[in-house]
């Protein structure tokens, strides 16, 4: 794995950690403002103010723990866009399946754009 994917790879192995502790900010911090995500079930978000909004709801009250664990990260030849593949899982419910992620490089920063879920129960 090169030094970009080791990146991205720790930026999830953090995202995880934050979701465990139920820290939302935490998550959001690698989200770009124009995040587009497809939850498991085909629900819909678009902009990191409307996710982070959701992540604090889901936190408030009995906060699930769910975790994304990449089996693939590929760094695009321009240096700018990555991909991410791997499955999910929840930790307190039965919930798994598959994900895959855009990121981009902005600033030095890799960002999430984009993540898609599905559901495999």
């Amino acid at each position: 794995m090169n030094h970009e994917a080791k990146i991205i790879q720790q930026a999830r192995e953090n995202s995880n950690a934050a979701i465990l502790k139920a820290d939302a900010a935490g998550v959001a911090q690698y989200w770009m403002d124009d995040i587009v995500v497809i939850s498991g079930e085909g629900g819909q978000y678009a902009g990191k103010k409307v996710l982070l909004e959701v992540f604090k709801d889901m936190f408030r009250n009995d906060p699930p723990v769910f975790e994304r664990l990449p089996s693939e990260i590929t760094i695009g030849d321009s240096g700018v866009l990555a991909w991410e593949t791997g499955k999910w899982n929840y930790k307190t419910e039965k919930f798994r399946g598959n994900y895959s992620a855009m990121w981009r490089k902005i600033k030095g920063k890799w960002l999430t754009q984009s993540e898609l879920f599905v559901s495999l129960d």
